[in-house]
């Protein structure tokens, strides 16, 4: 019996030609429960749903052309089109990001607060690596002491610490490049953003410092600090 009304539902969606239509409402509403607690995978589930009826919309189109009620194409493929069109502006431009909203800064470890300025010679006496917040939440600025011994590149790894994420993989190593020519003891810095999350979700990342040698030998790490950090909003 239950089998029989399963195969009565799928039938009544693809020859009805509204219920295709309305049953957009459902992943809606998952994104909207999604968007409520914060849960990218929710919200990712909605999409999976969303485009599932996009499917069902398309194929329940084609069945009104074999039951001779071709007109019911119009509002079910202009529907179709305009929600597809609008839901892919949307996680363009504006996507939802919750990375950081569920987080928790992991206790009893060493970690810090990125510094409002620049740093003072007392705090380079303490570490070889200080974070400072950049002019927008996300972006940072790096500085660092050590003398190199050869020619190459700083640069620097991120990784969201108890999931041991990489962040912002792509392109970290490319935004964070400082070039080191010369060997003379200076102060090196550079500039990196991190993407995942919004503003104010904030949560703990090691910050590691690498070196890439211009000779082509094996990239090696130089430093890392333990920092509470947040995504910059697109």
């Amino acid at each position: 019996m239950t089998l029989q009304k399963i195969k009565n539902a799928f039938n009544q969606y693809f020859k009805i030609w509204w219920i295709p239509i309305l049953s957009y409402l459902i992943p809606f509403g998952i994104y909207l429960i999604g968007d409520g607690f914060k849960s990218d995978a929710i919200i990712d589930f909605s999409l999976v749903i969303f485009f599932i009826n996009i499917l069902g919309n398309i194929t329940s189109s084609i069945v009104q052309i074999v039951i001779k009620k071709w007109f019911y194409l119009i509002p079910q493929i202009g529907i179709s089109f305009f929600l597809f069109f609008y839901v892919s502006i949307f996680f363009t431009f504006s996507p939802p990001d919750y990375y950081g909203a569920n987080k928790t800064i992991p206790k009893g470890i060493e970690i810090y607060k990125p510094i409002e300025n620049e740093p003072t010679k007392t705090e380079f006496e303490k570490y070889d690596l200080i974070l400072s917040s950049g002019g927008q939440p996300g972006i940072y600025n790096y500085y660092t002491n050590k003398k190199p011994t050869e020619s190459g590149n700083f640069y620097i790894k991120a990784f969201e610490i108890t999931s041991n994420d990489k962040l912002s993989e792509d392109r970290m190593k490319i935004r964070s490049k400082v070039k080191v020519e010369n060997f003379e003891t200076t102060i090196y810095s550079g500039e990196f953003t991190i993407y995942e999350g919004p503003w104010g979700d904030k949560y703990g990342a090691r910050i590691e410092l690498w070196f890439e040698p211009s000779n082509g030998n094996k990239d090696y790490k130089i430093a890392e600090r333990n920092y509470i950090v947040e995504g910059w909003m697109r």
